[in-house]
């Protein structure tokens, strides 16, 4: 069953920005990177594009051509996984005390946004500059592909973790989407989660997400 304390999750939150002394002011500025190799796999007769939103709490993946049935997040095929991830977070780096994250929790890649072209949408400016990023890939379109997200935090303070049940869309080719972890309150101490997927619509330079 997937829950969160909302009491713990507040607490190590809460614990994280006092360390890092925010004051209001943010440390989670991100660089977009154009991923090239992931761009040219793009057609957008026969595949869509999605951005992921994750972040060091926040983590993912999705598998192509599945329904949820299929679903195999540890199954591998001829040594290849089925599933993708939607952000590679392995540390190259060794920070203070021989940690593999830095004072905030996060690592370099934490603070890259990989794109391939997905337009700026009303997520994106609301995010900007907070502890979430995201990646963007080319996903094929007219088939099911199984998306998941999950949250889990560590501190002295405690852990808070929910792992909502994954979700499967059916993309149309050429369109553009959005997949986040969401928080839904519950009550007053607890909270629980869920993965949002939505279509991104408009004429204007910044997207509008609209839930499918």
């Amino acid at each position: 069953m997937p829950w969160v304390t909302e009491r713990v999750l507040k607490k190590i939150i809460g614990l994280t920005l006092v360390a890092a002394g925010l004051h209001g002011c943010s440390f989670y500025e991100k660089t977009n990177i154009r991923n090239e190799a992931e761009t040219a796999k793009y057609d957008p007769a026969t595949t869509a594009r999605i951005r992921a939103f994750t972040s060091p709490e926040i983590t993912g993946s999705y598998q192509a051509n599945a329904t949820c049935e299929q679903y195999r997040p540890l199954q591998t095929k001829e040594g290849t996984p089925l599933t993708v991830t939607f952000k590679d977070r392995t540390s190259t780096k060794q920070y203070m005390l021989w940690r593999r994250v830095d004072l905030l929790g996060m690592v370099e890649e934490d603070y890259i946004n990989r794109t391939i072209g997905v337009p700026a949408s009303t997520t994106t400016e609301e995010l900007k500059n907070d502890r979430v990023g995201y990646n963007e890939h080319v996903i094929p379109a007219g088939k099911p592909i199984v998306l998941s997200l999950g949250f889990h935090a560590v501190s002295d303070q405690g852990k808070a973790w929910c792992y909502p049940k994954p979700v499967y869309l059916v993309p149309q080719a050429g369109k553009d989407y959005e997949v986040r972890y969401i928080t839904v309150k519950e009550s007053f101490m607890s909270s629980s989660c869920k993965v949002a997927v939505s279509e991104l619509t408009g004429n204007g330079p910044v997207k509008t997400p609209q839930p499918v």
